[in-house]
């Protein structure tokens, strides 16, 4: 059994993890192989005196290109390049999980806070006894405004 260390454990890896990487292995062995094939293929057409001269140059470009690309394919997908991306992923995700159940946990929801009936009633009839906040409300009505500036007037 192979042991793999996080940066704050120390675990062996399981058997659903072999099977994954040794997926991976084969993935990365075949994608380097079809790209072996394409630059061949690339650089044979490139050298054939039966391609037309301005198509050389782009077999050429795609070979080169084919190249880039394997190198890319041989330093991304290495076992351990795939390892140390899968750790990041794992830490990021638990990270992610932390900080949203801290949220929830600490969310501040607004209360609803419903007028009691009594208090209603109290504030009724403390504008009825005040003579001014009464007729003030009353202006709020266009007919009773009228009859209040006839009753000044």
């Amino acid at each position: 059994m192979r042991v793999t260390m996080d940066e704050d454990e120390v675990r062996e890896e399981s058997e659903v993890e072999k099977s994954i990487n040794v997926w991976r292995q084969s993935e990365r062995k075949i994608m380097i192989e079809t790209v072996q094939d394409l630059i061949q293929t690339s650089h044979k057409y490139a050298k054939s005196q039966y391609t037309p001269s301005a198509q050389r140059a782009r077999w050429t470009k795609l070979a080169g290109q084919l190249i880039w690309y394997k190198d890319q394919i041989l330093k991304n997908f290495s076992l351990e390049a795939m390892t140390i991306d899968l750790q990041t992923l794992k830490r990021q995700i638990r990270e992610s999980e932390e900080r949203r159940e801290r949220e929830t946990r600490s969310r501040n929801y607004p209360t609803i806070v419903f007028r009691k009936p009594t208090e209603g009633k109290a504030e009724d009839a403390e504008e009825a006894q005040n003579p001014e906040t009464s007729e003030a409300s009353k202006a709020d009505d266009p007919e009773d405004a009228k009859e209040n500036a006839l009753k000044t007037a």
